[in-house]
């Protein structure tokens, strides 16, 4: 049976071994609150402190704007308007760079598990998929008792939460197979994942709106266009006065000109960087989110949704493939 082919078993594997993978998961939960003072309070305490930072830092003192799509609505709101954009982008994000950034090395941090023939070590960077999604929920649950409180209830689109949720899973843990079964025989790559993942971040719209970038930009160039109508107008006046009231009114002119261009190139590289964006599996998830707490204001991508769910599924069965390819060799390299 080719690689390819035995992918598709996953269900089955995962079905076989589900309680050993139930018990990989519970133990590392358990291990990340034990021995704390705050114990079970601390993967709710963590997500819930942050949203409150974020409020205060971006809304408050930056007093960051973004979208003016996603819900409350009403400029005297415009804080928590920021701080939901905030909140669903970093909670997807974080899922992706903790479950590769830890899942990366998790085949190398359990070389005695490998090197046991009958274990199925597939379930290594699967599980940490699941631990991860795990304090997803528990921040995504945060995020819902905040939306119900400052908005006054929840949006009719949040059934959409559980198939974007499970093609965020699919995507997120392919990419993670794929990483855990090469780092055992690159490990240079354990230590490119932070600096690409920190790359990968700066160019998906976690922290910025590029369309309220675009929409600031477009109604900044209309300003400056018409001040620049205005120059010209002035220097065509000045050619009757005096030589040096031209100069001036010239200098002005070339200035605003210059400055005008400017603007036209960088909207024009924003609208570039945005049909770019379209082919970031990342930036997609994120926008499926935000659009499930427009309430509304923005339609559901569900095209959107049935095209990630193919890259999901690619990416996942080609990462276990290539895993299930290379799991002989693991014991070897270990």
């Amino acid at each position: 049976m080719s690689h390819l082919a035995a992918a598709l078993r996953l269900p089955f594997v995962l079905s076989q071994y589900r309680e050993l993978l139930a018990a990989f998961v519970k133990r590392e939960l358990r291990s990340r609150i034990e021995g704390s003072v705050l114990g079970r309070i601390w993967p709710v305490a963590q997500p819930a402190v942050l949203f409150l930072i974020y409020f205060f830092v971006f809304s408050k003192l930056l007093k960051i704007g973004f979208t003016d799509k996603l819900a409350p609505h009403g400029e005297e709101l415009v804080g928590w308007r920021t701080t939901f954009y905030l909140i669903t982008g970093i909670l997807p994000w974080t899922a992706l760079a903790e479950t590769v950034g830890r899942g990366t090395g998790v085949v190398l941090e359990n070389a005695n598990l490998i090197k046991k023939i009958a274990f199925p070590s597939e379930l290594l960077p699967i599980y940490q998929t699941i631990v991860f999604h795990v304090y997803f929920l528990i921040g995504f649950a945060i995020l819902i008792a905040l939306e119900a409180f400052v908005n006054g209830g929840l949006p009719l689109a949040l059934f959409w939460g559980v198939p974007v949720l499970f093609v965020q899973m699919l995507f997120v843990g392919g990419l993670t197979m794929f990483l855990a079964a090469a780092n055992v025989f690159v490990r240079d790559i354990m230590q490119a994942v932070p600096v690409l993942l920190t790359f990968w971040m700066f160019t998906t719209p976690v922290f910025y709106d590029l369309d309220a970038v675009e929409f600031s930009l477009d109604q900044d160039i209309l300003r400056t266009a018409a001040h620049v109508g205005t120059l010209e107008a002035k220097v065509e006046a000045a050619r009757v006065g005096s030589p040096e009231a031209l100069a001036t009114a010239q200098a002005e002119f070339d200035t605003f000109s210059a400055e005008l261009a400017e603007k036209h190139g960088s909207i024009a590289g924003i609208r570039t960087a945005k049909v770019a964006m379209q082919y970031n599996p990342m930036a997609a998830i994120l926008g499926m989110w935000r659009s499930i707490f427009s309430y509304g204001m923005l339609p559901f991508p569900v095209m959107r949704l049935l095209n990630m769910f193919l890259v999901g599924a690619v990416v996942m069965v080609l990462g276990y493939a290539y895993f299930l390819r290379s799991k002989g060799r693991f014991a070897d390299e270990v």
